[in-house]
């Protein structure tokens, strides 16, 4: 039996204003880049960041609950007995 490998893309149409799309062609032929792979890039990484926000947010409000100040609170949490 041979599998068929399907492409996992999906065409959608936008509307950008024309002093973008000059900053998007710009920075996407700089880089050598399509506008597909560009576009992609950027929304990869506004997620990433977004995770990353999370993740410290977690700990922030982890520090605050249990008052860690040091990284030595941590070890002492982390090596109770």
């Amino acid at each position: 039996m041979t599998n068929i490998q399907r492409n996992l893309t999906q065409v959608i149409s936008i509307s950008l204003p024309k002093p973008v799309v000059k900053k998007l062609e710009k920075e996407r032929t700089a880089l050598g880049q399509s506008r597909s792979a560009y576009i992609t890039a950027l929304i990869n990484q506004v997620a990433e960041e977004a995770r990353w926000q999370r993740i410290y947010k977690k700990g922030s409000e982890t520090a605050a609950k249990y008052k860690i100040t040091s990284e030595e609170d941590i070890d002492k949490i982390l090596h109770a007995s």
